[in-house]
């Protein structure tokens, strides 16, 4: 006889963690041959569809040819449409509806296919109503192998709450006569002899754990399966031990203490690794007597093992991960994450729980900092450089980020900007839709990897600052879910809203900028929780600072409808934001906060003066000037708008700006045969712009690539080409062949000059000087007691006369040649032509290195020496007319990436699959001979 103990998680046919049965089938356990007709009521799960007629369903398979527990096969329904294929039969009971399906044929199976789940969603014919599970996720139909098949088919859960005297009806089946018993903790309460089903009622005046075991036997076989039912004691009223903090409180290598914010809930269970993912009263978690904090100590763990865990919230079973953990795993996301990007990273727990899961781990091993003596640079010489890693490095990660830092290093910035790296919804994003705040988020990389990278940064003298979105929040943030009405109509969201008891966020945003869910800085729980997220990231990871994105929408006064409302004068938005930037610098004094604020002047003066930076966006000033239109860039001067301090970060470029090359190369002016449409014009242009921002007292910023002139539009679509505003967000190019091209080359080593002089020379932090920037001819005057500087630039397509603005008589030098100009009439005009441009000092400064190389490089290859394919691939083959004894590679940073000699051979080939995109340059030697050839690498 053969004996089969099955799990209920894994033989239920109902949908895992749905309340009540979703979906039951004709047969009962049905198999791949058979003709299944599966039903659905549409009251269950969501609820959505409830009332809806008619009803569609769109469906797939997990099968063997699935990469994961999610990965759809043969998807059926053409969503939005009337598809005659998926409608659904009405059944005549209320809400319940069917479809018949015999799996080969409906789904078009492959021969050697086999099925393990029957995926579901279902929907009205628009789409605009769609039924899942009450957690949304997708619901499934077990498929089971072909034979003798038993299970508890209710409760249809591994373990059940009850409350003490409450009945449950259990209900057994079998799928095909056998001898059946229902035994609870051992004693035998239901039996027959031969039967298909078998049933009783349960019910416990005593609190405490119910083994229900179910075993069916056919003579041949016997099947077994089991569930808990746990009858639910009075919630332990007690305080949380002295010291303890909401979040994960690590008490000992082998025990920690969680402690949940959670007001007016009934109860909460802790499930996880450390009790199979089931009720256990071990881990009902003891209330405090106000009723709203909820916590328990957890011993008996494993030291330096990662334990996966959730908190279930009373009868309804919502599960949500702790908010304040620093790992988060993603059920829908974390299959696409491969191990070169996160190497041994724990799986999500399948097949047990749904929704994001949280991590804790005692003995976690320490990160050898090495930044102890790190100076951040001073705010008025800052160069930030901003950056996406989706956009900036094709494999999209921290470690490539860290191996490219000698690209970054050489074009002399000051600091990283980092759009959004905590954990937000889904993997290909800008980040601006956060859900977990105190997690970095996985697709590019580990907890480790972003730490190296900060500690590389820090050891280069370059700062690192995150892009902190606490304006709002998205749908899988608990603090959101524990306290949401999706019924509510109150915002006119079909998504629902939270509720009016969220201690966290608005009911309805207070503005019209707003996305997801709208935080309330008037609360205090709100500032509690954004001041242990700021401070987390600056102790943790050693982060210099950050940039509060949305910073207007910190207030409670209602604007919408009225954007000029909102970007009034509020004193209650300053006095939130003071309150924060007052909280950082008592964590970690001089740091960075940066505001994305575009409110009245008045304010941002009131803001800068405390100490924060604000963002000082002129890029359509600097797109029209780049572009040969008339333009006024004296908004990006402090000074002009009445500040004292330098703290305007002023930018021609950022993530949320058009790119001022796509402009110049599609809009730009001409004259003649001067066209600013043409690529080395446009670049060249270009160079000036930035000898117009860069000198100009105060903090800059550069967006990522805008050093290379890239010049496809911020809503350039990747999959067809189109330009598109429903692109904006999407995947970018990644260019670091530009790099191979010489306007673009040189203008990457321009904007490295000018970086150079903004950290080298106080002349260009002084407060004296003069920004005169309202018609073509654009200057900067710059006085210091150590050197003075003159800056004009043609921003017409016509040349003309104008005065520089030199101080004094003398003599002074040209910074990009070294060229001595002997001024003798401070009046005297200099002719400019167009797109011409200089910075003059009265002391003579190293001249920059400006010269590409890139066609010396094409010369020397012309000479014998040849590399293919160029671009390269994964390989790369060279040849030489003589002996080669060694080859050496270096990407355009100088950093070398290969090294051999000893090969006296003068045909070879490199293995370049595991470079990153960019210019390298192959030094061959041998035979008394060098040669260097440039590479480009795909």
């Amino acid at each position: 006889m053969r004996n089969l103990y099955l799990t209920a998680a894994g033989m239920l046919m109902t949908a895992l963690f749905a309340q009540g049965q979703i979906l039951t089938s004709d047969p009962p356990f049905p198999t791949q041959d058979d003709v299944i007709t599966v039903y659905y009521n549409t009251t269950s799960g969501n609820g959505e569809l409830a009332g809806a007629i008619p009803v569609y369903a769109h469906t797939g398979v997990i099968s063997n040819y699935s990469a994961g527990p999610t990965d759809w096969q043969h998807v059926q329904g053409n969503w939005g449409t009337a598809d005659p294929n998926v409608i659904m039969t009405f059944t005549g009971t209320p809400n319940v509806f069917s479809i018949q399906i015999q799996p080969e044929s409906f789904y078009g199976l492959n021969p050697d296919e086999e099925v393990s789940k029957l995926m579901f969603v279902f929907r009205n014919q628009t789409g605009s109503l769609v039924g899942r599970n009450q957690d949304g996720s997708d619901i499934y139909l077990t498929i089971y192998p072909p034979g003798f098949n038993a299970s508890i088919v209710e409760p249809g859960l591994p373990s059940q709450l009850a409350e003490t005297g409450e009945v449950v009806s259990i209900s057994c089946a079998a799928s095909s006569n056998a001898a059946l018993t229902l035994s609870i903790n051992g004693s035998e309460v239901a039996s027959a002899a031969e039967a298909t089903s078998l049933d009783y009622d349960f019910s416990s005046a005593t609190p405490g754990e119910f083994l229900v075991e179910f075993t069916a036997s056919n003579g041949l076989e016997t099947v077994t399966d089991q569930m808990t039912l746990v009858v639910l004691p009075p919630v332990n009223t007690a305080a949380s031990p002295p010291g303890t903090i909401d979040g994960i409180n690590y008490l000992s290598s082998t025990s920690v203490r969680l402690q949940w914010y959670a007001p007016n809930k009934d109860f909460i269970f802790v499930v996880g690794d450390m009790n199979d993912w089931q009720y256990d009263l071990g881990y009902m978690m003891n209330r405090t007597p106000d009723g709203n904090t909820w916590w328990l100590d957890i011993t008996g763990l494993t030291p330096g093992v990662e334990y996966r865990f959730q908190y279930s919230i009373g009868f309804e079973g919502m599960r949500v991960a702790e908010i304040y953990a620093d790992k988060i795993l993603d059920p829908w996301n974390d299959g696409f994450i491969s191990e070169t990007t996160y190497p041994g990273l724990i799986d999500y727990p399948t097949g047990l729980t749904t929704q994001p899961v949280s991590v804790l781990q005692t003995n976690e091993p320490a990160f050898n900092w090495t930044d102890g003596s790190f100076q951040r640079p001073p705010k008025e010489r800052l160069v930030i450089y901003e950056l996406l890693v989706r956009d900036f490095l094709s494999d999209r990660s921290y470690q490539s980020l860290t191996d490219t830092l000698d690209y970054l290093d050489s074009l002399n910035v000051s600091a990283v900007q980092l759009m959004p790296v905590n954990e937000f919804e889904g993997n290909d994003s800008w980040g601006y839709n956060p859900a977990f705040y105190f997690a970095p988020d996985k697709a590019y990389g580990s907890e480790q990897a972003l730490k190296t990278f900060i500690n590389e940064c820090h050891a280069r003298g370059i700062a690192v600052i995150l892009d902190m979105v606490l304006n709002h929040s998205f749908g899988q943030n608990p603090m959101v879910r524990m306290y949401f009405d999706q019924e509510s109509d109150a915002c006119n969201d079909p998504w629902g809203a939270p509720s009016p008891e969220n201690p966290w966020f608005n009911e309805c945003t207070r503005h019209d900028f707003n996305v997801g869910y709208d935080f309330n800085h008037e609360s205090q729980r709100t500032r509690d929780f954004c001041k242990r997220v700021l401070g987390y990231w600056m102790e943790e990871y050693h982060v210099d600072g950050y940039r509060l994105d949305l910073s207007k929408g910190f207030t409670q006064n209602y604007s919408v409808g009225n954007l000029a409302a909102w970007a009034d004068y509020d004193q209650s938005r300053i006095n939130i934001l003071t309150d924060y930037y007052n909280h950082m610098q008592a964590v970690e004094p001089g740091c960075y906060v940066i505001l994305e604020h575009f409110a009245d002047n008045d304010e941002e003066q009131v803001l800068a003066g405390t100490g924060m930076m604000i963002w000082g966006n002129l890029n359509y000033q600097f797109n029209e000037a780049s572009m040969g239109y008339a333009s006024n860039l004296n908004w990006g001067n402090y000074q002009a708008r009445g500040w004292s301090q330098p703290h305007l970060i002023t930018y021609a470029e950022s993530h949320d700006e058009e790119r001022l090359n796509f402009k110049n190369l599609q809009y730009g002016n001409s004259s003649g045969s001067y066209d600013i449409q043409d690529l080395a014009t446009a670049c060249a242009r270009l160079e000036m712009a930035h000898a117009l921002l860069i000198p100009l007292p105060g903090p800059k910023m550069i967006w990522q690539f805008g050093e290379l002139g890239y010049d496809y539009s911020i809503n350039y679509c990747p999959d067809d080409g189109t330009i598109d505003e429903s692109c904006r967000t999407a995947a970018k190019p990644v260019r670091w062949d530009y790099l191979s091209e010489e306007p673009r080359f040189r203008l990457y080593k321009v904007v490295s000059a000018l970086n150079h002089l903004k950290q080298t020379y106080a002349t260009f932090s002084t407060n004296s000087y003069t920004y005169d920037v309202g018609g073509f001819g654009k200057r900067l005057i710059l006085n210091d007691a150590a050197m003075d500087a003159v800056v004009v630039g043609n921003f017409g397509v016509t040349g003309f006369t104008m005065i520089p603005g030199f101080q004094h008589t003398g003599t002074w030098y040209d910074y990009f040649t070294g060229a001595a100009l002997e001024v003798t009439d401070l009046n005297a005009a200099l002719y400019v032509n167009p797109g011409e441009y200089h910075i003059y000092t009265d002391q003579l400064l190293p001249v920059p290195v400006l010269e590409t190389g890139v066609a010396e490089d094409r010369a020397v290859a012309s000479e014998g020496v040849k590399l293919w394919p160029n671009p390269a691939g994964e390989l790369v083959q060279l040849a030489a007319p003589y002996s080669i004894n060694r080859i050496e590679v270096r990407d355009v940073s100088g950093r070398s990436v290969y090294n051999t000699t000893g090969l006296n051979v003068r045909n070879t080939q490199i293995d370049t699959g595991t470079w990153r995109q960019g210019v390298y340059f192959v030094t061959l030697s041998g035979a008394g001979r060098t040669d260097t050839v440039k590479l480009v690498k795909e």
